[in-house]
């Protein structure tokens, strides 16, 4: 037919309705002769949308160029809820004479609620375009697609790329006059050139590597990429039944009728999606594992940094082989006793391993002295709470655990050191690691006193709860106790003989 009957020809309009009603992703799609005159189907009116309008408006002059034509991505209202699309265009050509143009309104809608997920997770997750444009974004009040984000460092390392390779860097992040560090990965998805960027803030990521390691984020973030992949391929795959539907306009021109849209193609497609898909989702569990494995290696060399700390302090004193670690260990099983969640529980652990980090400061004759020590030599001993305040609170990480480092000597009396803090003043954290610093010590042997066995250890804490450590925390002891918590450590060797204790 000739192309100024494209509006009138219900071969077409038949064909185009079909196209849209089997394709849950195409909104509206439009065949237009070239006087921009033509048939349009589908359950959202594109001409009444402003920008919508302007879009198609872009691509018509595109397609007269001879040009295929792609829109940045465009917020839409339906259904009372925004949500992004993107406008496809290309011409229609007879023997090379521009002869109209079709194109598709296509709705990246699958990937909101994913994003909300994702947002519930603790992370942002947002989507970028090969110019760095905003594709969608997890957080409400960020998400307006199409919008510039060159200025974001991340970003310009994306574009940079070229999207050929995926890195993990900490950034700068300013919005408005607030400058936040950050932790971002950003990793290209084929076949489209655009690039996906999850980030969190580099103050929360102590905590998040225990999360990952419990695989929420992982799963979260795969779902996020997982519903990406998918609405990319589902764009993707416009191509081909444009190009069948292309071929049959075509046909209608040259009044060829005997020409039907190809079903079977539409059925290769679905294998065609999945296959890719596939390959999308293994490079992105990947690129996850490298993530979580990264956030796990740097964790675990964490804390063999403080058990390595800790070790240093104990060599010093032969006689408090294995200290830090035992004073953790206690301390760990009475904050469980006590039923403080883990987060709690592993900030204890950490400071009892540093609780006399502060010794590393003492003379050797102070530290390893046999006998009892004068009043000047105790006063000095006494120092290495305060001293390891000094030397722990230079670790921003560790500013949480400080309270056991240099209380750990007080008592609910007021009558402990350094500060002489009382009572409710006192920190549980502090109080936890006195009762088991205690506990350690008089169960191991000593240059001036033998070890006591456990129960009688246990004996000497309970004369002295109320008045020097927490009845609650000496009650957590006693029940830890009867349930066989400390059951391995009464087996342990004693392998420093005790040295009967000197006169002053």
């Amino acid at each position: 037919i000739d192309s100024s009957k494209y509006g009138s020809d219900p071969r077409l309009r038949e064909a185009l309705e079909t196209f849209v009603n089997e394709s849950p992703i195409m909104l509206y799609a439009t065949v237009l002769n070239n006087e921009a005159r033509g048939v349009q189907a589908g359950g959202y009116n594109a001409a009444e949308d402003a920008f919508l309008r302007k879009a198609l408006e872009a691509a018509f002059i595109a397609a007269r160029q001879g040009a295929l034509y792609q829109s940045d991505p465009i917020t839409i209202v339906r259904n009372k809820r925004s949500e992004p699309v993107i406008v496809y265009a290309r011409p229609l050509k007879v023997k090379d004479e521009f002869r109209g143009m079709i194109a598709a309104v296509v709705t990246l809608s699958a990937l909101l609620d994913p994003l909300e997920d994702i947002r519930r997770a603790g992370l942002e997750a947002y989507v970028i375009d090969n110019s760095g444009r905003l594709v969608a974004y997890n957080i409400a009040d960020k998400s307006v697609p199409g919008k510039d984000m060159v200025s974001i460092p991340i970003v310009q390392d994306y574009l940079n790329s070229q999207g050929r390779t995926t890195a993990t860097r900490k950034f700068p992040l300013t919005e408005g006059s607030q400058t936040e560090d950050m932790l971002g990965t950003y990793s290209p998805v084929q076949n489209v050139n655009w690039g996906v960027i999850v980030q969190r803030k580099v103050r929360d990521a102590y905590v998040t590597v225990e999360e990952m390691r419990n695989d929420s984020v992982l799963w979260g973030v795969v779902v996020i990429l997982l519903s990406l992949g998918i609405a990319i391929v589902a764009a993707k795959s416009i191509t081909r039944p444009l190009d069948n539907l292309t071929q049959i306009a075509r046909s209608i021109a040259q009044r060829d009728f005997t020409q039907r849209a190809d079903v079977r193609s539409r059925i290769e497609e679905v294998a065609e999606v999945a296959v890719v898909l596939n390959s999308a989702s293994e490079e992105i569990q990947q690129h996850i594992s490298d993530l979580k494995a990264a956030y796990e290696e740097k964790a675990q060399l964490f804390r063999d940094s403080i058990k390595m700390i800790a070790s240093a302090v104990d060599a010093k004193d032969p006689y408090t082989k294995g200290h830090s670690g035992r004073v953790s260990e206690y301390s760990v099983i009475l904050a469980q006793e006590l039923g403080l969640p883990d987060e709690e529980v592993e900030k204890i652990e950490t400071s009892a391993i540093l609780h006399d980090v502060g010794k590393i400061g003492i003379r050797d004759a102070v530290l390893k002295k046999p006998g009892v020590l004068t009043n000047e030599e105790f006063d000095e001993m006494k120092r290495h709470t305060v001293m390891g305040y000094e030397i722990v609170r230079q670790v921003k990480q560790l500013t949480e655990m400080l309270p056991g480092i240099r209380w750990h000597h007080e008592g609910l009396n007021g009558k402990g050191y350094p500060d002489g803090i009382r009572g409710d003043e006192l920190p549980l954290m502090a109080k936890i690691i006195s009762v088991a610093d205690t506990f350690d010590a008089v169960t191991t042997d000593r240059p001036y006193q033998a070890g006591r066995d456990l129960a009688s250890g246990l004996e000497i804490l309970r004369k002295h709860a109320g008045t020097k450590y927490d009845p609650i925390i000496v009650d957590a002891l006693h029940s830890a106790f009867h349930k066989g918590s400390f059951s391995k450590y009464e087996t342990r060797h004693k392998t420093i003989e005790a040295v009967p204790q000197t006169a002053a």
